[in-house]
């Protein structure tokens, strides 16, 4: 059921999914419903003109001050002096000098703040991927940005608030941002904020071939448009965009829309501005129950001054000095004239004075002729008028003025370059930081805006970014997902800092952190980096070098444990060989002793193998890789059990495997014991 308050209910019955995915819910809506709404915004959105009517008068008055608009005088005569004093610009440009490079802070705009642990760095990683992705897409993928960021922040101190659009253009697949001045954004003068508001209107202004092309692309439905301009078909047309609530589902809580519709009330367009995160569901006795739809913002309000009467637009510098710029204006012109009739005088001409009734006035040089005697002296028919001149009063007055909104406007000489000569470095610095105390609340009013700003566009390039995006900042390749976007673990806010402004306090925060140079407690890296930005150096990341890798000091201490512990088990393994080389030699002496000469050899064939490799260990240990040593040399004079006994050469050198050593004919082995049927150097006649 569909029921708004100015209509009859519809029978049509839709959900939340269904408006939701909706590209265009007017051809889906009866057209009286539609026509109906399309009234009802009309209407509202001029009750929300006529709550600031005030409001745009000063806006009008103040915009022509700070464009230095003079209209002409005719009092006290026509073309009288009307002298625009350029305090109001003068004030607007010099905070926009200082806040441009303040907020556009060298080539980075956004960092990634990580929430939450990050044992891996793996948060970390994707926070500089993000952070350097929108701060690609802030100075290269949104054409234009950069220029109405300036432009924004010279409109801001003049009006006092000034608004950014962003959005996702689906014909371009891009991301867009625009500033809308706050004259073209409607929203009724006392409401609280654009989170409570329960509308507001964004005036828009396209050609007719742009209305055409939204037609024909199936984005607007078909309205009549004709240029404002009656002398030119191709005037810009006025289009109103607005955020509204309306009840869509028939549940009693309205949902919020945008419906645009043109200067007739005709509407071209509905969509809904809200998604499935931004809804709230309880469960009720007859089911799913509503209880809170988010919109989704697409504005973000860039705010100068609070207004002191709590209404919803901010105050700027052309408010307040509106009528202290004035007085100015004023005084200015009275010197002016003043000074005018005194160097080009007047007054009577006559040799008597007879006036007749009535109001008489002066140009400046302008003598009037009257009526009197003749024949009277020259003298004494003439009679200048008696001006002075410009009043030293009035100077006075003027420059108390002057002084007056320059302590407004924190337009002081020393923050505009004029400093005394016999100043102090000390107290200049004094001076300045006193003199930035109000741009430091401003500017951190707009270091907030545009973190919202950036919250904006981080949420809709979770929406609508590719699976997949190359880019490439400070000629560095890089790559983002969408799934970059997804996760709430971070908190993308703008690199600028609202604290220091001036680039002397920059560098005094730099030297500050320079007196910790070398301290171990603090990270050297990221100390020179933050002086580096202080100073304005661009591509800070190549100014470092990469440091060569190095070796982990515990992994040290673990390799020369390994390498003890391995030292000592092969100092182990070659003694057990030895002793094992030894008895199985003695084995072979009594086993051939015996006359088992079968296993003499196969005892002698071990003892050798089991000594050979012995004595490698002991070779690589004590001559090295380049020593010429060689040989059985570690079997040689074995002091206790530690190698292979040595055995008497005999004349049967092959006797025991071909070892270089036999047997001793007749000799015995432990027990001296003849070796029988033993021939020389044999184990008889087979041979070991």
């Amino acid at each position: 059921m569909i029921e708004d308050e100015a209509s009859e209910p519809v029978e049509q019955q839709f959900t939340l999914t269904d408006l939701m995915q909706a590209d265009n819910l007017v051809p889906m809506l009866d057209p009286s419903f539609v026509n109906q709404l399309g009234g009802r915004a009309l209407d509202e959105y001029k009750i929300d003109e006529r709550s600031r009517e005030g409001w745009l008068e000063t806006y009008d008055r103040v915009m022509d001050m700070a464009m230095q608009v003079r209209k002409e005088k005719t009092f006290p005569w026509p073309g009288a002096s009307n002298v625009k004093f350029p305090l109001l610009t003068q004030a607007a440009i010099q905070f926009q000098a200082r806040a441009y490079p303040a907020i556009i802070a060298g080539s980075n705009l956004v960092k990634g703040r990580v929430l939450g642990p990050d044992q891996d760095g793996r948060k970390r990683e994707r926070a500089d991927r993000v952070a350097a992705h929108m701060t690609w897409q802030f100075f290269y993928d949104m054409p234009g940005w950069e220029e109405d960021t300036d432009k924004l922040l010279l409109r801001l101190p003049i009006v006092g608030c000034v608004f950014r659009k962003c959005w996702h253009d689906s014909v371009q697949r891009k991301n867009l941002c625009e500033t809308v001045p706050a004259r073209d954004f409607v929203v009724n003068y006392w409401s609280p904020g654009l989170d409570k508001a329960p509308r507001y209107t964004h005036i828009q202004r396209y050609y007719p071939y742009e209305i055409e092309e939204f037609i024909r692309s199936g984005q607007w439905a078909t309205i009549r448009y004709d240029g404002e301009d009656g002398d030119d078909p191709d005037a810009l047309v006025e289009i109103y965009e607005q955020h509204r609530l309306i009840d869509l589902d028939g549940d009693g809580y309205p949902e919020p829309y945008v419906v645009t519709l043109n200067k007739s009330g005709e509407v071209a367009r509905i969509v809904a501005c809200f998604d499935a995160d931004g809804v709230t569901v309880s469960e009720g006795e007859d089911g799913p129950v509503v209880l809170r739809i988010k919109r989704k913002q697409y504005f973000v309000k860039y705010g100068f001054i609070p207004a002191p009467d709590g209404s919803f637009y901010d105050v700027g510098f052309g408010m307040l000095l509106d009528n202290i710029s004035a007085s100015i204006d004023t005084i200015i012109n009275q010197l002016i004239d003043a000074g005018t009739l005194s160097n080009m005088q007047g007054g009577f001409l006559a040799g008597g004075i007879k006036i007749r009734g009535g109001t008489m006035r002066f140009k400046p040089g302008e003598w009037k002729t009257i009526d009197g005697p003749t024949g009277a002296p020259l003298r004494d028919s003439i009679v200048p008028l008696q001006l002075p001149g410009p009043s030293p009063v009035l100077f006075n007055m003027l420059d108390l003025l002057i002084g007056a909104a320059k302590d407004i406007t924190s337009v002081q000489d020393i923050l505009t370059g004029s400093q005394d000569s016999q100043t102090a470095p000390t107290t200049a610095l004094a001076l300045i930081e006193q003199g930035q105390k109000v741009f430091t609340a401003i500017y951190k009013r707009i270091h907030r805006s545009f973190g919202e700003e950036i919250g904006i566009v981080f949420g809709l390039n979770g929406d609508h970014l590719d699976r997949e995006q190359y880019f490439a900042l400070t000629d560095t390749p890089m790559q983002v997902t969408q799934e970059d976007y997804q996760d709430k673990d971070l908190d993308m806010v703008p690199v600028s800092d609202p604290t220091a402004v001036a680039d002397m306090q920059k560098m005094a925060k730099a030297q500050v952190l320079m007196m910790h140079n070398g301290d171990p407690l603090i990270n050297q890296t990221e100390i020179r980096k933050r002086s580096f930005e202080a100073a304005g150096i661009d591509n800070i990341p190549a100014l470092f070098k990469v440091p060569d890798p190095q070796p982990d000091p515990k992994l040290l201490l673990d390799g020369a444990k390994m390498a003890n512990e391995r030292e000592e088990t092969e100092a182990s393994i070659r003694l057990k060989d030895a002793q094992a080389a030894s008895a199985l030699m003695s084995a072979a002496v009594t086993a051939a002793q015996l006359g088992l000469t079968d296993d003499a050899a196969m005892f002698a064939g071990a003892a050798r193998k089991l000594g050979v490799e012995a004595a490698e260990y002991q070779l690589e240990d004590t001559n090295g890789p380049d020593d010429q040593g060689g040989g059985m040399g570690g079997m040689e004079d074995p002091s206790g059990d530690a190698g292979v006994p040595a055995i008497p050469e005999g004349p049967g050198d092959d006797a025991l495997l071909g070892m270089g050593a036999g047997l001793p004919e007749g000799t015995g082995g432990a027990d001296g014991g003849a070796v029988p049927g033993g021939d020389a150097g044999g184990f008889g006649e087979p041979g070991i």
